[in-house]
């Protein structure tokens, strides 16, 4: 027999820890499951060090809850004042996954695994019954969240999935981030490139030199630009500055052919800015990333597809449970320029519910970058700031789900779960229904 849990979340990177400290604070025993001997997703192991926005235009926090608790120190500031002067909010990726750490270890009823990908999918009619793991351990739960990046647990349950761009499939180019240390900052035109107008002035000085020595055939990375933000010591810089083509998460070797051509990206950048800034002459490179930062992978349908439609026209539902203010930021799956277009006012849209929900089943909610939305609606919450929403949504509902209503996620109104959110210190707007 297997062991049996409430909530089984699959998946630990921003938006599975998320679910599941959601699940467990609320009293449902949950089991965390993360293939990688290492939790921590994309924001740890292929991190970007930027704390992307998560302010309306009128500076109002719309994520607060755990992601409060994982980014303390950029709330004293708005992510959207972009006056020079202000911090350009960053963070230390290997303070992240300690605090993903502390926060997973007080948890009574949360069990994490690690090295525990989900080989095999059993269900019972529109019911996912039990989960068989890459060691052969049978686990079973009332409700199940995937919050894997790319829909691994629902695609092996059988539910319908999306991926790429509409017209041809295509998805987000993806990026090898990389760390440099030991940079004379004196020999730059701002030395203090922690602030707005620093990470400005940087770009402006680096992305000549690389769009120089790119006409001259030492480089065959598509990236138009420099991209490069502080880290919060003000020493380190970390590089989001390649862009690599044609990679498929969903598609064996992909992932691995393309770190290697990442690699190569990397070592010619360093070698560029070694070479023709006097800042970086004497430059460390302190980490390539562990990971590739891959954008996109599967979306799983869900009963509503959010779009882009929705994100820019600020759109509010009835049924919301997350919110997202960041920009729609496609990175171009043809190497072409990268699309940004801000949310207009009042800065943000809303999440619904039933974007959350898979559906082809009845006990299986949503809970990372996975959910039901189109290539260009994923291009905005695709980032920690909405991921981190989206699985404290989703472990609130899932907990609801269990506890209320024998795992059927249809049968919890969305004003129940902005109860239990409200609960937790999360921004919410609706109206709130108690248990």
């Amino acid at each position: 027999m297997p062991s049996h849990y409430d909530v089984i979340v699959a998946g630990a990177g921003a938006g599975g820890i998320c679910a599941a400290l959601s699940a467990a604070r609320n009293g449902a025993r949950t089991l965390l499951l993360e293939k990688s001997p290492e939790i921590g997703g994309t924001g740890v192991h292929s991190p970007v060090s930027l704390v992307c926005r998560f302010h309306g235009t009128d500076h109002r926090p719309i994520n607060l809850g755990i992601h409060r608790e994982l980014f303390p120190a950029v709330y004293v500031h708005s992510t959207r004042d972009e006056r020079p002067s202000c911090p350009r909010h960053s963070y230390d990726e290997a303070e992240l996954a300690a605090t993903y750490r502390r926060l997973l270890a007080a948890e009574p009823k949360l069990e994490v695994r690690t090295s525990a990908g989900v080989a095999a999918v059993e269900r019972s009619g529109r019911r996912l019954a039990s989960l068989t793991l890459d060691d052969g351990t049978r686990v079973a739960a009332s409700v199940f969240i995937d919050a894997t990046a790319d829909g691994n647990l629902s695609a092996l349950a059988g539910c319908e999935c999306m991926k790429g761009r509409e017209a041809d499939g295509r998805l987000q180019a993806a990026t090898l981030t990389f760390t440099l240390g030991r940079i004379d900052k004196s020999k730059l035109r701002v030395p203090e490139f922690r602030s707005r107008g620093g990470v400005d002035s940087l770009w402006d000085e680096l992305t000549p030199l690389y769009q120089a020595a790119k006409a001259r055939g030492e480089t065959a990375n598509p990236k138009s630009h420099v991209v490069v933000f502080p880290y919060p010591d003000g020493e380190r810089l970390l590089f989001n500055s390649n862009e690599i083509l044609g990679v498929d998460p969903t598609q064996p070797g992909s992932v691995e052919a393309a770190y290697e051509k990442g690699r190569r990206f990397v070592d010619e950048m360093i070698a560029i800015f070694r070479r023709d800034h006097p800042a970086f002459a004497h430059c460390e490179l302190l980490q390539i990333s562990s990971r590739l930062g891959v954008r996109e992978g599967r979306r799983v349908v869900g009963d509503y597809i959010l779009n882009e439609h929705d994100c820019l026209s600020a759109a509010k539902f009835a049924d919301m449970v997350a919110a997202c203010a960041y920009e729609i930021d496609i990175h171009d799956p043809d190497g072409g320029e990268t699309r940004m277009v801000k949310i207009p006012d009042p800065g943000y849209y809303h999440i619904p519910y039933r974007s959350l929900i898979a559906r082809d089943a009845d006990n299986l909610l949503l809970g990372s970058r996975c959910i039901s939305g189109t290539h260009e609606a994923h291009s905005s919450y695709r980032v920690m700031s909405g991921v981190t929403a989206i699985g404290e949504a989703a472990g609130a509902a899932a907990f609801l789900a269990a506890s209320h209503s024998g795992g059927d996620v249809r049968a919890i109104p969305a004003s129940t779960i902005r109860h239990v959110l409200r609960r937790q210190i999360q921004f919410v707007e609706g109206e709130l229904t108690p248990p």
